[in-house]
């Protein structure tokens, strides 16, 4: 008997052997993945187990408690794919702008809080959706040297805020925030008139520096432009007014 025993062990094991390499092949051309499904748990991959979407809203929250915001933007993606109809997937896709906007990626940050307001307009947590999204906006294109589109962009996400929201806490802070967006469009504007001006371009200085004076004059207050502003467009006024045969006294003036 003991003689037979160990004979039959070895069979066994090579009949479960075939066994596996048989439904290996089969499985190899199956939209399903068999072998996963019956055997991911034997050798633990971590993902036999399909996490509930109270699980994945859950992770989530706790990685950006703990500012993993990678980690947190992979759990509340997989929560927003997997569970789209779970009453956790809207919470996925406020947070997913968020992770983004504190990883700083906010052209994704601002994509993620555009949707969101587009499918839910009428949520209870649009004033701050909107808030972020003008502060993505505004965050894309942080320097006074490039292009102000984005600046713009992020001016009337604020506007739209506080017309829409008066009285909340983001519609105040969209106030503060429209003024540094005036401060920033008013020094590029500044900038490029001021290149003109140096450059004896005085009719394209004078239009943007006036048009600059009406727009944005609690900017131009806050910057401190106003003096330099007078003694430009003063200089660009006599210059145009002998024909632009005179030269710019901006070296004069402590250009």
């Amino acid at each position: 008997m003991k003689d037979t025993a160990q004979t039959s062990r070895p069979r066994r094991t090579a009949r479960f052997l075939t066994a596996l390499a048989l439904c290996t092949v089969l499985c190899s051309g199956c939209g399903t993945n068999l072998l996963s499904y019956y055997f991911d748990d034997l050798f633990d991959s971590g993902d036999a187990v399909e996490r509930t979407p109270e699980q994945l809203a859950w992770e989530g929250m706790e990685a950006m408690r703990a500012k993993k915001y990678g980690k947190a933007l992979e759990s509340f993606q997989k929560l927003k794919e997997r569970y789209p109809y779970s009453k956790y997937a809207i919470l996925a896709e406020l947070k997913i702008g968020d992770a983004h906007f504190y990883k700083k990626n906010y052209e994704e940050a601002a994509l993620a809080y555009e949707e969101f307001a587009r499918l839910h307009p009428r949520n209870e947590v649009i004033p701050y959706v909107l808030y972020q999204l003008g502060m993505s906006q505004y965050l894309i294109s942080p320097s006074v040297d490039r292009d102000q589109d984005q600046t713009r962009k992020a001016m009337e996400t604020f506007q739209r805020l506080m017309e829409l929201y008066p009285g909340t806490e983001y519609a105040s802070k969209a106030k503060v925030q429209i003024l540094e967006c005036e401060k920033r469009i008013a020094a590029h504007e500044f900038r490029i008139a001021r290149m003109h001006y140096r450059m004896g371009k005085y009719r394209a200085a004078q239009i943007r520096l006036t048009r600059l004076q009406e727009e944005y004059p609690q900017a131009v207050e806050k910057l401190g432009y106003q003096q330099d502003i007078d003694k430009m467009l003063a200089d660009c006024r006599e210059c145009l007014n002998r024909q632009g045969d005179g030269k710019s006294i901006w070296t004069r003036l402590g250009f």
